[in-house]
Formats: structure tokens, sequence, C-alpha cells
């Protein structure tokens, strides 16, 4: 033979080979996850592990909180004293430590993702005293580092592994009091709620890689739209409020005795032991002296965070529902000129009871739920107390409350980064919210049709933000600067999106399975959204990672298109980024009668562009049309051909 053409055959054999070995490699690369360095990092250190489990090395560090707080409404100030003990559970010696100092927001001329009204500006949290491990700390000293709401101190002693430390403060700060967005502050009539009030310790995790802060949350401080990532710690706290207001808050009221009449007491007994709906405080009451002292004392162990609300004419009803084996305590606490809130127990009981046997189908993970009307627009949460405002959409006030309350799963019984990964917790609670609201209430919050039999509105919202400049990947959407305005469409509709259609394409069921072993793994742990992608391939036995990383890793939208080719109607994702959709193809006959051909997301999951869908008999055809109201799409005017 001819030694050219050996070459040549040679030649063609290796470029077979390499092709081949391109399309292993290319499908390979298809099914692994697109995961970042420090969770890479995390794997190989043994504190995360590819099967969704906590590695054999996972760790957190938690504090102990002994708070004595007072609410001077006359002055309109917060005044603080704490101790704090903080245990270093990391493998690392800490050389430093950081201190959030939340109501630095209002400080002047701080860094602000939301407005704030002028009146509501201040000279920032006052820190009077500082000490750690008794020694003081001069704040104005070589070392101390302040930046936005985050201060962070160098240890003289560092702290090592498995060591502890303690700190004292003692703080005031000025409370907002003009109207506007904002979560903490006075409302009305004497009405107040105060979160993010008391200097917190920031979490050290395994995670955080930011230059010179290694494995400090620092790099996020609270400018506003911000939410939680905390640890889960201890809390004793102390309340003091002028006499005849009343409190509410996170954890238990250890010395109710101290505080109520007996006939409160009674009517507490009755609404904690019962789902007999109890008004504990009725109008009634609004003139009556129902209460025998102003230091109230909470207990809470192993939660997140701490808020209260504050007023002194407020209206509060209470019943309880069983919650697996025990009852839980749902209460009310609202303006008595308020037109809507007197249906919100009713709303919050079905709350804890659909959320505790339906979905997620786990019982309510504290032993009461407080709702406190006080926010002015949308609604907050906080460890067993949610702070809501109130609004004239009976469909928005139900979604609120549930919402609310929803989220003691995710992110206070999974310690969830918010600040990074708000599609975790408000993408789940908001899709177990939009489920709530159609199961119960036949109402659809996304869509005006009120003939609407599905719970698919959200796709057009979802849509409209696809083809807007404010669309990015969901892992980075915390990480860009995200204005008020498009906060609701990152939070509450794209992130909402694929839990829908992933629950569509597997079935709710075994969803709901993976979910479950989800929150068994990592309850009272800090998950991240690799740990919660892991669990549910290891739960379902099937590698999702193709749906992962088009829909929450890359930079993706939604957009197919049709074409007629010969005898095949030919489905084509249009464009490199455009997303795995379920198909749902409508075809319309000359006689009026019309049928639906429908294929599951997990067509696309080797990575096809394109599909070819058999066509029996154009000539009896009318048309055919992709159904975009059940599913996501920004172009529809490649949706529909006709045909005769």
């Amino acid at each position: 033979m001819d030694k050219a053409i050996i070459n040549f055959s040679a030649m063609r054999i290796t470029i077979l080979i390499f092709l081949m070995s391109c399309q292993i490699l290319m499908s390979a690369q298809e099914t692994e996850l697109l995961e970042t360095i420090n969770y890479r990092s995390a794997v190989v250190k043994g504190t995360r592990s590819r099967d969704g489990r906590p590695g054999p090395k996972y760790w957190q560090n938690h504090t102990d909180y002994d708070i004595s707080v007072r609410l001077d409404t006359a002055a309109k100030k917060i005044y603080g004293r704490e101790y704090i003990t903080y245990y270093n559970d990391s493998p690392d010696t800490l050389t430093n430590i950081v201190i959030r100092l939340y109501q630095n927001r209002y400080k002047m001329g701080a860094i602000r993702d939301s407005k704030v009204n002028p009146g509501n500006i201040h000279d920032g949290m006052k820190l009077d005293t500082m000490k750690i491990n008794g020694q003081g700390i001069m704040l104005n000293s070589n070392g101390v580092l302040s930046n936005g709401t985050n201060l962070s101190i160098p240890l003289e002693d560092p702290l090592p592994s498995g060591g502890s430390l303690t700190l004292y403060c003692e703080w005031s700060y000025k409370i907002p009091l003009e109207p506007e967005f904002r979560r903490t502050g006075y409302y009305k009539d004497n009405s107040w709620f105060i979160g993010y009030f008391y200097p917190q310790i920031a979490v050290y995790d395994d995670m955080e890689v930011s230059p010179g802060m290694k494995g400090w949350d620092y790099m996020l401080f609270h400018k506003g739209l911000q939410e939680f990532y905390n640890d889960f710690s201890n809390f004793q706290v102390s309340i003091e409020v002028p006499e005849g207001f009343y409190v509410w808050a996170t954890g238990n009221l250890t010395n109710a005795q101290d505080v109520y009449s007996q006939a409160l007491l009674d009517r507490l007994d009755v609404a904690r032991h019962s789902g007999e709906l109890v008004h504990i405080l009725s109008r009634d009451d609004l003139n009556n002296k129902l209460l025998i002292g102003n230091i109230w004392k909470f207990e809470a162990n192993e939660v997140m965070d701490f808020g209260f609300g504050s007023a002194q004419k407020y209206l509060w009803d209470g019943t309880s529902v069983l919650a697996g084996d025990r009852r839980v305590f749902v209460n009310v606490a609202y303006h008595p000129e308020s037109l809507f809130y007197p249906r919100v127990i009713n709303i919050a009981k079905k709350t804890v009871t659909y959320a505790s046997e339906v979905f997620p189908g786990i019982p309510f993970p504290y032993d009461h739920t407080t709702t406190f009307n006080g926010m002015l627009g949308g609604g907050m949460e906080f460890p067993m107390i949610a702070n809501n405002s109130e609004a004239n959409d009976s469909t928005f006030m139900i979604l609120m409350t549930f919402h609310e309350i929803c989220h003691n799963y995710l992110p206070f019984m999974m310690g969830i980064n918010e600040k990074r990964y708000h599609f975790m917790d408000e993408g789940i609670t908001e899709f177990i919210t939009v489920k709530f609201l159609w199961d119960q209430y036949r109402l659809d919050f996304h869509s005006d049709n009120s003939t609407s039999t599905c719970m698919t509105g959200i796709y057009d919202d979802y849509s409209d933000l696809c083809i807007s400049t404010q669309d990015n990947s969901s892992l980075y959407n915390s990480y860009a600067h995200i204005n008020e305005r498009n906060l609701f469409y990152q939070y509450l509709v794209k992130s909402v999106v694929p839990y829908m259609l992933f629950a569509e394409m597997v079935g709710e069921d075994r969803f709901l399975s993976a979910f479950k072993e989800f929150c068994e793994r990592w309850k009272g742990k800090h998950p991240t959204p690799y740990d919660l992608f892991y669990t549910v391939n290891d739960v379902l036995n099937e590698n999702y990672n193709w749906f992962w990383n088009a829909w929450f890793l890359d930079f993706g939208y939604p957009d197919m298109g049709i074409e007629m080719q010969d005898k095949n109607m030919i489905v084509k994702r249009m464009g490199a980024r455009a997303l795995p959709l379920p198909v749902h193809l409508t075809i319309e006959y000359l006689d009026g009668t019309s049928s639906t051909i429908t294929k599951p997301m997990d067509i696309w999951k080797s990575g096809q562009r394109q599909i070819s869908i058999e066509i029996e008999d154009f000539s009896k055809i009318k048309s055919v049309s992709l159904d975009y109201d059940k599913v996501p799409d920004i172009d529809h005017s490649n949706n529909c051909l006709t045909i005769n």
C-alpha cells in the first residue's frame, strides 16, 4: 500500500478519535456542575461533599447573647448593653473579630442601595463601651477597620480553634421615624418594630475568601436591601418599654407572670392549648390596664436573629394548631383601625397547617409565630415574628402573611446566606407561597385573569425581566447592585420559575421528597446552592446538573421558536443561551378541533438545540403554536405558524 495512503488513513483515524474524545469531553462537561472555586476548596477540605451532605469536617461557629435593651419612646432612641460569648469551632486561629453595626446604614455618608428619608439620617450607632476579654477597645486605634456596617477589631490575643472570647458592649442609636420602606423603626400611633438593633458577631465560615478577611462574611455589608446571614446563636433578651406597652418577640417569654394580668394569662392559656380563636386583646380592652410590668424577658436558643414589636393599643388575636405531635401558638397583633387584619389570624392558621402537613410537609420548626402589623409596605421575616404592612389588595395580604411565616423554614431552619443566595430562600419560599395561594384560595398573584386555571402568570413577569438590562445569572444577582424596582423581579419572580418547572418535570412528590431530605441534612447548618443541587441529584438518583447550570449558574433566557420542515415541526432553542424548557405544542385543525403535543423539559438534557416532531397530515391543520402561557418566552413572534 502506498505510504501516503497509509498516512492519510492514520490521520483519518486520529481525527475520528479526536472528535470522539471531544464529544465525550463535551458530554462530561455538560454533566459537571459549574462550581465556584470556594465550593471546590470546601470539598477538598472536607466541609462539603458532592452527594449534598455536610462533609465529615463540616463546622460552624456560634454565639451566646445576653442583651438588655430599652425602648425610649419619648427620646425615640434605643439604649442597650450586651454580654457576648463567641465560640470558635473552626479549625483556624482568628486574629480579628468582625462586628455588624446595622444602624450605621442610616449614618451620614453611608453607602445605601435604597432610598432613605433625610429625616432618618443620624450619626450611626454610638458605641459607648467596648471590651474584649475584659480589656477596653479604642475604636480609633490602629488596626480597627470600619467598612459600612462592618467593624473589624484585631485581637491582641488570637482566638485559637476550640477557644472562646467574651465581648461587652454598651450602645445607643436614634430610631428611624420618617415614612419610607424600612424593616425597623417607628410606624404610627406608638407602634414600633425593632430589628437589627444590637452589635452582632458576623459569620465566619468555610466559604468566604474575601482578600484580607478570609473566612469572615465581610464584603457584603448591609446597605439596606440585603437580608440575613447569621450563625445559630442563643439569646437571653430583656426588653424595657414604657408602662402600658405590649411586646411581641422572637423566643419565649420567661416572665409572663411579671407583665400580664391574670385575665390575660387565662386568655393566653386557652389560645395556646386549643384551636379556639381567642381575642386576647379586643377593642373593649384598649383602655383597660391589663399589664402589671414593663420589663419583658425572652429566651431563644439556636436561632439566627432576634427582633421584637411593641405597641400601646393594639388588638391581639391568637389560636393554636397541631404541627406533628405539638401545638404551635399562632397570633396576630395589629392596629385597631385595620380593615384586613381581623382576617389574618385565619390565614396564619392555614399557613402553619399547610406548611406542616402539605408543603413542605415538615412540622413548623418553632412553637409560635407572630404576625405584627408595622411596616409601611411589604413584609419582613424574623425568627418566629414577622413585621408586615397592610395593603388594600387582599391577594397580596394573603401572599405576604404566608410568605413571611414560611420563611421560618428558609432561611431560619436552614441558615441560608440570603446576601449571596437569595434564590434559595426567597425562591423556594415564594414557590411554596404560589402553591398555597392556588391550593387554598384559587388565586394567582401574578395574573389578572380571574378565569386562570394554573399558576403561570409569573411566566409573563419573568419574561419581561429577561429582556431588561437588569437581568443576570441567579448566582451573581446578589453580588450585583440590585435596585428597589428590580428587587421584586429578582427575588420573587426569576428565582421561583426554575423550581416550578423542575417540579413539573420530576413530579411534585419527588421534588418534595428531595427537598425534605435537604432540610433534614442541613437543619441548623449553612447550606449553599451546591448542597441543594447535589442533594436533589442524590435523592432522585439522577444527574440534573444540565438543569442547575442552565437555570441558576449561566446567563440564560427563555426563548423557543418553531418552523416547518417537510413533515416535521422543528422546535428550536433560539440562541446560544436559550434555556431548556418544556414543550407544549397546540395544533388547531380546520374543522375547529385542537390537540396538544407535550414534551418534558429533559428532552434537552443532552445539550440538543432543536427537536423534531412528526406531524401526520398537514393538510388538515390550520395552525401550530407553542403555548407561552404555560412556558416563559421572551419572543412570541416565532411561536406560531399558520399552515392552511
